[in-house]
This record gives structure tokens, sequence and C-alpha cells, in this order.
């Protein structure tokens, strides 16, 4: 059997178009995209799925042939998929954030982890609540989710939808930090309240200062109020990433 080039062509569009958009997702997912998975796990992964979709996609177009057209292709591939992935990085980051701003309002700042996978000390509510939205995330399904709204997005031919489509992900950014904040709403009012309280103290009793009472009862305080409201965040958690999986299906449709 003689192999044409446009026969190879064919091949490696079918592979390379879900190889190259699984490969972007990979680097923006919560889970596939951690520092904690070996990079190549994620390459036979990624070969893995690409292969089996390969195998279930409708025909696609042969992979350019020209070295622009392969590389626009490329980085378009590589883009959407990374898009696709940012839409449950923003829940994730919003639901680590809260822990970040919870540190900082109760004085819990200076309490960092170093590991090797990160590039910086990371205050350690800040890790707690990351792998709370990791352990959330793959809770309600996400890389099952993100995997599937990869493969509908080829329905429509491998060109992404119009930018206008993308509405969705940009709003979704833009409530990061007020989700965030929402999380960390309770140890922001027990927070205040300590020090409010402790400001007044200190007037009628100097002994009483800030180092010998304040900081303890602040940080004893919030550590309280935030294990105590972490049962009230599930609906909160659960609102974001539906918002998410809104927003991944509106880039994903086609038509």
């Amino acid at each position: 059997m003689a192999l044409s080039q446009a026969l190879v062509l064919a091949w490696l569009g079918h592979f390379l178009y879900p190889f190259l958009r699984i490969t972007g997702l990979f680097l923006t997912d919560p889970l596939f995209g951690s520092p904690f998975i070996p990079v190549p796990a994620k390459a036979v992964l990624a070969a893995a799925l690409a292969a089996a979709l390969a195998l279930w996609l409708p025909d696609l177009p042969s992979f350019p042939a020209d070295p622009a057209g392969a590389l626009y292709q490329g980085v378009l591939q590589l883009s959407y998929g990374a898009v696709l992935g940012c839409t449950m990085q923003i829940v994730v980051a919003a639901i680590a954030s809260a822990g970040e701003i919870a540190g900082l309002a109760m004085g819990l700042s200076f309490a960092e982890l170093q590991y090797k996978e990160a590039t910086s000390p990371v205050p350690v509510l800040y890790d707690i609540m990351n792998w709370t939205g990791m352990m959330a995330y793959i809770a309600v399904g996400g890389p099952v989710f993100l995997f599937a709204a990869l493969a509908h997005s080829f329905a429509g031919g491998i060109m992404p939808d119009a930018i206008a489509s993308w509405n969705g992900l940009a709003m979704l950014g833009a409530t990061l930090v007020g989700s965030a904040v929402w999380l960390a709403l309770p140890v922001l009012a027990v927070s205040l309240t300590v020090n409010i309280t402790v400001g007044l103290t200190t007037i009628f009793a100097p002994q009483l200062n800030l180092l010998t009472i304040g900081f303890p009862l602040l940080i004893l305080s919030g550590l309280w109020i935030l294990l105590g409201s972490t049962g009230f965040m599930g609906g909160t958690i659960d609102h974001l990433f539906m918002q998410a999986m809104d927003s991944a299906a509106g880039i994903a449709r086609h038509g």
C-alpha cells in the first residue's frame, strides 16, 4: 500500500487536532495542569485520549502541509483548549483566593508552605482552600465535563465559535474577586469585630495590647469561624461550578 502525502496529512489531522486541543486543556485545567502530575504522564494521557477521540470523531480535515498553516492551527487549537480549561481554573482560583483573604484578615499570612513544585512560598490557608476547590472540582465531575465539552466542540468543525460567544467566560472572570470575598466574608466580619473590640479594650487596659491578647484571639476566632462556615460554602461553590460549566458549554457550542 502506497502512502501519499494527502493520506498522511489526513491521518495526522484526525490525531493532531484533538491532541493539540487536549494539550491546551491540560495547560490550564486545575487537575491535569497541576505540577504534581509528571509531564510524561500528561503527554501519554493526552496522546491516549486523542487517539480515542480520533476513532470517534467525524471526518476532520487534513492537517495543513505548509508551515504557516500548521503553526496557525497549532496555536489555535492549543488556545481553544486552554480557554476551556480556564473556565474551571477561575472557580478553583476564586476558592483558593478566599483562603488567602481570610488568612490576611486574621493575621495568619505569615504561615507559608514551601515545596519544590511551587515557584514561591504558598500561604497555608491558600493551599488548604486550593485543595478544597480541587476536591470540589473532581466531586462535581469537572474533568469529565470538560472532556465532553472538548469532544463536542468538534461537532461544527475545527474552527472555534465567534469571539462574541466567549462573553460568559469574561463575565465569569469578573466574579473571581467577588466570589472570593463572599466566601471569606464570615472571617472578615469576625476579624473586624475582634480588632474593634481589642482596640477599645486597650484604651481602658493598656496592658491587654494587640500582641498579648488581640493576636491570639484574632487567629483562634478566625480559624473557628472558617471551620464553622465550611458547611455553608457548598451552595456558593456549586453555583460557581454551574456558572463555569455554562461558560464552557457556550464556548464549545457550534451552530
